[in-house]
């Protein structure tokens, strides 16, 4: 049986949204921000989910359209003309963004939920 929510439980939720919310918009900043090899402006645009320039484009939509795309020979030459790093920071981002998006799913979900 489903029983209404007390105050107390409430406030936990409440705080357990706001921690998650915070740790969410650091993870955000960390990767769009942080040290790295890949553009911090693609960086920014993946984790907004924004479209990139290309050659990243591409291989961020294959990613966010969850990845079953993307073969061994697209990621190897993106790799040797600009590095590894730059290639997992890409895809890195584009999770990032993806999972923030489901989130914000979920939530307006549960929103509507009686």
């Amino acid at each position: 049986m489903i029983t209404p929510r007390s105050r107390h439980e409430e406030s936990s939720t409440s705080d357990l949204a706001g921690l998650r919310d915070r740790r969410l918009r650091e993870l955000v900043a960390a990767v769009a921000d942080g040290p790295g090899v890949l553009a911090r402006e693609v960086r920014t645009a993946l984790v907004a989910g924004d479209p990139p320039p290309e050659p990243w484009a591409t291989l961020a939509a294959k990613v966010a359209d969850g990845g079953l795309a993307v073969t061994d020979d697209e990621i190897t030459a993106l790799a040797v003309e600009h590095g590894e790093d730059a290639v997992f920071e890409c895809v890195v981002a584009v999770a990032v963004a993806a999972g923030a998006a489901r989130l914000r799913t979920v939530e307006a979900l549960l929103a509507e939920a009686p």
